[in-house]
This record gives C-alpha cells, sequence and structure tokens, in this order.
C-alpha cells in the first residue's frame, strides 16, 4: 500500500436486484454509488473513461472535458458545462488516482496499467481490506478498553 495514501471510500451494500438494469448510465450511477461517489461530475467523467477504455484510448484532461460536453450535450441537458471547472475534474482524476482506479501518464489519464475497470479495481479493493484491517484492530482496542471478555 502506497505511503501517505489518503482516499475516502464509503461502501454501501445493495441487493442483486440492482444489477437487473441494462441502462448503462444506470449500472454506473450504483457502482459508483456503491463506494460511497454521488457526484454527477464524476459519474460523467467515469463514463467517459469507460468509452474511451472501450477504444483502448488513454485522454488528457481536456479531452475528458470536452467528452463530458458531448456526453451532457447527447443527453439535451441544459447546463452542460455545470460543474466543469478545471479544478473539479482534477479533484476527481486525483480521487480515482488515490483509489488506485486510474493512473496519469504523461498528461493521459487511463485505467491502472490500462487493465479492463474491474481489474483496476482490485487496487482499491486493497484499500478497502486495508481500511478492514485497521478497523478490526481498533474493534479490538475498544473491547479492551471497555473490558469485553
Amino acid at each position: 500500500m502506497a505511503a501517505g495514501l489518503h482516499a475516502s471510500i464509503k461502501l454501501r451494500w445493495y441487493d442483486d436486484s440492482n444489477l437487473l438494469t441494462d441502462d448503462c448510465r444506470q449500472l454506473l450511477v450504483n457502482f459508483l454509488d456503491s463506494i460511497g461517489v454521488t457526484s454527477d461530475v464524476a459519474c460523467d467523467l467515469l463514463e467517459v473513461m469507460l468509452m474511451s477504455r472501450a477504444k483502448d484510448i488513454a485522454l488528457t484532461t481536456s479531452e475528458m472535458r470536452q467528452g463530458i460536453i458531448r456526453l451532457r450535450q447527447n443527453r439535451k441537458e441544459k447546463d452542460v458545462e455545470g460543474g466543469l471547472t478545471d479544478r473539479n475534474i482534477q479533484v476527481w482524476i486525483k480521487y480515482f488516482e488515490q483509489i488506485g482506479f486510474f493512473e496519469t501518464i504523461s498528461g493521459k489519464h487511463r485505467f491502472a496499467s490500462n487493465k479492463k475497470p474491474r481489474e483496476a479495481f482490485k487496487r482499491t479493493r486493497q484499500v478497502v481490506e486495508e481500511s478492514l484491517k485497521y478497523t478490526d484492530k481498533l474493534l479490538e482496542k475498544l473491547e479492551k478498553a471497555y473490558r469485553i471478555i
């Protein structure tokens, strides 16, 4: 695990009925919601990255932004540039990098090691496992502190 990693993942659990949809966007929303991400910008950014991964293309931040605008135009949204500040996009790219899902090489972003999303997410699983190990240690210390035998 990388030293100094500061990523926050808020896990949410849903039953398998949420997998019954064939709506790509809803599946994406469900995935992000399951790790505690509810931002439209994050969802749009990940959707653009999924589409680029299907074509095996890494994207610059500017290309990501343009891809999000096109997605929103296709969905006929009124505010296609809402939330698309350079800073906001960078925040989400950094978040996805911190949880090990994305990487940046020579100014272009892609899924970690250019793997499929499911494989890239394995690094995120390591973050979750480390968090669970810490939680176990914390619970053990709490039990001792409260003299629970």
